[in-house]
This record gives structure tokens, C-alpha cells and sequence, in this order.
């Protein structure tokens, strides 16, 4: 492998303060590295202390402008990009102090990951028809859960292309175990009772 792909760094490990219940954790700089060349890279991500953790990355293969994905990551994982500069950002997302390393290598693997957000129904001011999730880049479906899944049936879930129409709406109890696909899908809204917990499960194509 010539040296001009090399990275001016392969691994680093980051302690990341506990987390708590409702508050938002700070993103934290694990890896930043650069390269004069591009070629692809195998990266690993894991925690140390076996928690879970939320993988921010940005890259960008020098002749054009960059890509970015954000993972979250239960134990550990690994994912491929080209790339002559890399960048990870990591957040806690557990109650105890969780030690987060990653390791990048030369290679090309095949991958899938997910991107999980949480929410509460009826909170932050919801737009008409739900509470919005952000669309994260490489998502190819989606799928809503609550702690009593005998609720989902009060839980709808609504995709709308990019202008704005409504291209599927189901409740939560008629989700296939793949998830919803999000094809074009231009918004996503999650309409749950008040106060009731969800989280919004994203898999990714990366």
C-alpha cells in the first residue's frame, strides 16, 4: 500500500462521562486523521466498557466535498468508506462512564448499521400530524418501538415525499420486522399519546 494513503492516525480510545436520563450528552473528538491519498478504510468503533454509544463520522476522498453518517452502536461495529481524511465523534449514551475506542485499516468490507432516535409523544412542540425525525444519510428504513408494544397500535407513523405529500401512514402494530421503507421519503413524523417513550430505529445502507 503506498504511503501516501496512510493515515496520520489508525486508533485512539476516548472515557466518556456518564450520561443522564434526559440530558444531552456533549460529542466528544475520537479520531481525526489525514491522508494525501484516498483509498478505502475499514473502521471499527466499540466500547471497552460493553455500552452503548452514538458514532458521528465525517470524511472526504480530497477531490470533492465530504460525506457524513451517524451510527449508533450497541456493543461495537465497522463500516467502510474512501477517504483521505477521516473524522469520528462519539456520545455516551449510557449511565456509567464508557470507554470508546476505533481502529481504521486499509480494506473494503461489506456493512449495516443502524441510527437510533428517542422521543416523547406530544412534547417539543409537535408539528400537526406528530413529532418530526430527522431523515439521517443512508437510511433505508425505519421502524418505531415502545416499552409495551400492545401500545403501538396508538402509536402512527407518517412518511411524506419531498414536496410535501403523504406517501405512507401506518400505526406502529402493522410495521413489518423490516420496518417501513423510506424510498424518497422527504419527512418522517411520529405521532405518539403524551408522555409515552419511542425510539426511531434507522437502518443504514453503510
Amino acid at each position: 500500500m503506498s504511503t501516501g494513503t496512510r493515515l496520520s492516525r489508525r486508533s485512539q480510545q476516548e472515557l466518556l462521562a456518564a450520561t443522564r436520563d434526559g440530558a444531552e450528552a456533549k460529542p466528544v473528538d475520537l479520531l481525526r486523521a489525514e491522508a494525501c491519498a484516498a483509498t478505502w478504510r475499514i473502521v471499527e468503533a466499540f466500547s471497552a466498557s460493553s455500552a452503548p454509544f452514538d458514532v458521528h463520522a465525517s470524511w472526504s476522498g480530497g477531490d470533492g466535498v465530504g460525506q457524513e453518517c451517524r451510527l449508533t452502536v450497541p456493543r461495537a461495529t465497522r463500516f467502510a468508506v474512501f477517504a483521505a481524511s477521516l473524522s469520528l465523534r462519539v456520545v455516551n449514551l449510557a449511565s456509567v462512564e464508557n470507554r470508546v475506542g476505533c481502529n481504521v485499516s486499509d480494506g473494503y468490507c461489506v456493512s449495516a448499521n443502524q441510527f437510533e432516535v428517542r422521543g416523547s409523544g406530544g412534547v417539543a412542540a409537535p408539528v400537526a400530524g406528530g413529532t418530526p425525525i430527522p431523515v439521517p444519510p443512508f437510511a433505508t428504513h425505519l421502524r418505531v418501538d415502545v416499552a409495551d408494544p400492545a401500545q403501538l397500535a396508538t402509536v402512527r407513523i407518517t412518511v411524506a415525499d419531498g414536496v410535501g405529500i403523504v406517501r405512507a401512514q401506518i400505526t406502529g402494530n402493522q410495521q413489518l420486522g423490516t420496518g417501513l421503507p423510506l424510498g424518497a421519503a422527504g419527512a418522517v413524523t411520529v405521532d405518539a399519546p403524551r408522555g409515552m417513550r419511542f425510539r426511531a430505529v434507522f437502518q443504514l445502507s453503510i
